[in-house]
């Protein structure tokens, strides 16, 4: 979630800081939470469904996510598609997610969310970690505590988290013209290189982009076979072209 201020502070909780929650099917509530949802995508999370689904991304997009632009910076939003009937996630059975080990970022903080803004006197983003409202979840009233730490590492967050940022370093980007909206082409732009990995793809390598842009591990096989190192690229094109 992207904030243009920070969470108030006695909301916010550090990587020490414990709370009560469990989840398991014997609760009422088991799978609730996966209905009528905004459960936002951000491109790490698309790169690793779409991948365990085995799908092209034009058709993970089409039928599986829902896009707006941001009303004030104009990036791109994108959206778990819920089903127009029940409300439901598509990724959710009676047992529970069946894309657990790719699920988004937003499901494995539950209940959990964590926020980044702008850091003070105008450096680098500062993230927060807050419990979620969640009065209707069961599993906050399970005995069984954790710190933060502990359960960024048993979610497997890290990488993600690591990915996350990298998008934030754009949108907090000290280049960026904060008054300004992304126009049409430049909205473009941002959901090809970090949503559509695919498409991506065929542009790298018809353009040879890969030796244009100084990226970790930027060698042309690298981006070729390796999603996350075709992402990083899709970064720092956004971050050459963009802000120039």
């Amino acid at each position: 979630m992207f904030l243009d201020s920070a969470p108030a502070a006695e909301k916010r909780l550090g990587l020490t800081d414990t709370f009560r929650f469990s989840c398991h099917n014997g609760l009422s509530c088991f799978n609730l939470c996966c209905r009528n949802k905004h459960l936002p995508l951000t491109p790490y999370d698309i790169l690793r469904i779409r991948k365990a689904l085995g799908l092209h991304s034009d058709h993970f997009l089409e039928h599986y996510a829902l896009y707006r632009p941001d009303p004030l910076s104009g990036f791109p939003i994108l959206s778990v598609r819920m089903g127009e009937r029940d409300g439901a996630c598509p990724f959710v059975g009676p047992d529970g997610c069946t894309i657990y080990p790719d699920r988004p970022t937003a499901c494995r903080l539950y209940p959990l969310g964590r926020s980044s803004g702008p850091g003070r006197n105008g450096g680098l983003p500062e993230a927060f970690f807050y419990l979620l409202d969640t009065p209707h979840c069961k599993g906050i009233q399970e005995t069984q505590i954790q710190s933060v730490a502990a359960w960024q590492k048993a979610q497997g967050l890290l990488p993600y988290i690591d990915m996350n940022d990298r998008m934030l370093g754009l949108l907090f980007h000290p280049k960026r013209d904060r008054s300004v909206r992304l126009n049409d082409r430049q909205q473009q732009k941002v959901l090809v290189a970090c949503y559509n990995i695919d498409l991506f793809r065929e542009f790298v390598l018809k353009t040879g982009l890969a030796e244009a842009c100084t990226v970790k591990n930027p060698a042309r096989e690298g981006v070729e076979e390796e999603d996350s190192a075709l992402l990083e690229l899709g970064f720092a094109y956004l971050d050459q072209t963009l802000f120039p």
